[in-house]
């Protein structure tokens, strides 16, 4: 087996393993984004993205991870004024909408897990 395939083998389980730990209970508790919150899109154009919420089973490391590793570096990637709407974090697509005039939620339909946040552009 190749270093590569093992490799993501080995990150499938840990990921798999943040949501198999995930109490229900503890879900609703607002997480850090773990800095400031800004990102700048590849146009220099500000968002932020803060008051991060998981739901339906998925925890606070988890959110996080998607937050900062997917839906944040694909606003930086992106040159144009809207957040992204939908992304693939490399296991399964994520679908995000706006729930309010600065609130947003993100649902993977294959778990059944969920996160909510404030982004807005500065």
């Amino acid at each position: 087996m190749s270093s590569r395939i093992r490799r993501t083998a080995a990150t499938l389980v840990a990921v798999c393993a943040l949501f198999l730990v995930a109490s229900p209970g503890a879900a609703q508790a607002a997480c850090s984004t773990g800095d400031s919150g800004i990102t700048y899109n590849a146009a220099g154009v500000p968002a932020i993205f803060k008051s991060l919420r998981p739901q339906r089973g998925m925890n606070c490391a988890s959110a996080k991870y998607v937050m900062n590793r997917w839906l944040r570096r694909s606003w930086a990637r992106s040159y144009g004024n809207r957040l992204p709407t939908g992304f693939f974090d490399g296991y399964v697509t994520w679908h995000c909408g706006k729930t309010g005039r600065t609130g947003w939620r993100c649902d993977e339909y294959t778990t059944g897990t969920a996160f909510r946040f404030v982004a807005y552009r500065l």
